[in-house]
């Protein structure tokens, strides 16, 4: 009885991931693949505008700008029409597909060069950049993606959300730009890069629209011999590993260039550290036939020949990097400006420094000025209590409400005036304010003085 529990709880885990419930009718999933394999009217226009949006957002270096390109790009149509009229056998749509995408690609090339002719930026930034060297990586992103939209393809309602984010995570539109990019700039890097790229996402999205078609059993379109269906599988096979092989050698680089760049970053925060009199402030990697060259520009302390041999042994051995040669560049105690970097770079911190020193005296200045003002406050305050006091006892009808000195310009010159704000219990006759003013200026030691009195 548990055995059996058990294996309804699998049976019913499985039926989870069945997708025949929520399927379409096939012939209304063909005819929408069918309408969207095709360049023509609105679509071409929506490609074209789209291309112009992507070479933007390229050329001034705007994620946002590149993702809504890649959202209004009909660029998938044709892709995916190549996928699933390979799985069903269906000749017509596979040429009608591959004219289309044809018709796609020069188009969106010959937008996107035209932009980048006539746009006065030319400089690559990490966006165009972030196209030229796809990794194996990429083709993860472009099947699994392209699952995803050939699953949702299959499905009953609305699939906007699924093909948007398909559109977006495999950046269809981008590496067409950047191959504009590399056309329009006669560079051959950033045209071929980019193209792989495009090839990369446009195969591995038709296999995965193949995979799943093919797995669900979808009706053929033509009935086809076994022969036949063997000969188009092995012609995928070919196409997929010509496509991924390269794919492997360029993550293997990108991955082998990480691991050495982070063991130089290691080398030169812990070998450098054994000389505290000398900072690296410049590395550059300089790569030759055989070796690489780590040039390094040293301010302070120079390094004594032995001393470099060392830094060069743990380098090679201790960071396992063993092509890599160390190169010094530094000042002597006698001509700090001997070599051109070093110059270059004192002249900077020494710009540096002069700022920075300035800053500092400005700030000690305002601190000066801060403990002056809250010291003259304290006095008032002190004074102000201490006048109370005293006029308590000589003027028991009048309280002192506050005393304030005020600076006041008298032609050239500027005095100050001292401002005595009183409240009388009770009104008080003229000769005693006569005599609260003369006692006032004696004590405060002020002939400007102005008493103000307050009626609470």
């Amino acid at each position: 009885m548990h055995a059996k529990a058990v294996l309804r709880r699998v049976i019913r885990l499985f039926a989870r991931f069945d997708i025949r419930p929520e399927m379409e009718d096939p012939q209304q999933t063909l005819a929408s693949i069918t309408q969207d394999a095709t360049f023509r009217g609105i679509n071409l226009w929506v490609l074209i505008t789209a291309t112009i949006v992507a070479s933007v957002g390229l050329n001034v270096n705007s994620t946002a700008v590149i993702i809504g390109a890649m959202l209004i790009s009909p660029l998938m149509g044709p892709i995916n029409g190549i996928g699933v009229s390979l799985a069903i056998y269906d000749i017509q749509l596979f040429y009608r597909s591959v004219r289309n995408l044809a018709v796609a690609v020069l188009f969106s090339l010959l937008a996107s060069a035209l932009y980048f002719v006539a746009t006065p930026l030319k400089e690559a930034g990490s966006e165009l950049l972030a196209r030229t060297t796809p990794t194996f990586w990429d083709v993860l992103i472009a099947f699994f993606g392209g699952l995803s939209g050939a699953i949702a393809a299959l499905g009953r309602g609305k699939k906007t959300n699924v093909i948007a984010g398909v559109a977006i995570a495999t950046a269809l539109m981008p590496p067409l730009c950047t191959a504009g990019y590399g056309l329009a700039t006669l560079q051959p890097r950033f045209f071929l890069g980019a193209l792989y790229l495009f090839l990369i996402n446009a195969v591995f999205i038709s296999a995965s629209y193949y995979l799943v078609f093919q797995v669900i059993r979808f009706p053929n379109r033509e009935f086809v011999d076994k022969a036949y269906q063997n000969r188009i599988r092995r012609v995928m096979a070919v196409v997929i590993l010509v496509t991924l092989i390269p794919s492997f050698y360029v993550a293997y680089t990108v991955v082998k260039d990480a691991i050495e760049e982070a063991r130089v970053r290691a080398f030169l925060d812990e070998a450098f550290a054994a000389f505290p009199a000398t900072s690296v402030v410049e590395r550059q990697k300089i790569l030759q036939k055989d070796t690489v060259r780590l040039k390094v520009v040293l301010v302070g302390q120079p390094l004594t020949p032995e001393q470099v041999a060392y830094l060069n042994h743990e380098l090679q051995t201790t960071y396992k990097l063993p092509t890599y040669q160390l190169e010094v560049v530094q000042g002597t105690p006698d001509r700090p400006q001997a070599m051109p970097e070093v110059a270059r770079l004192l002249e900077a911190t020494e710009r540096s420094y002069t700022q920075l020193q300035q800053l500092s005296d400005s700030l000690r200045y305002l601190e000066r000025q801060l403990l002056a003002c809250q010291e003259k406050q304290q006095r008032q305050r002190t004074e102000q209590t201490q006048l109370l006091k005293e006029m308590q006892a000589l003027f028991p009808r009048l309280s002192l409400l506050t005393v304030e000195s005020l600076p006041v310009k008298n032609g050239q010159q500027v005095d100050t005036v001292l401002i005595v704000v009183l409240e009388a219990m009770r009104p008080w006759p003229a000769a005693e304010e006569t005599r609260l003013r003369n006692w006032l200026k004696v004590r405060t030691g002020r002939s400007r003085l102005l008493l103000v009195p307050w009626r609470g």
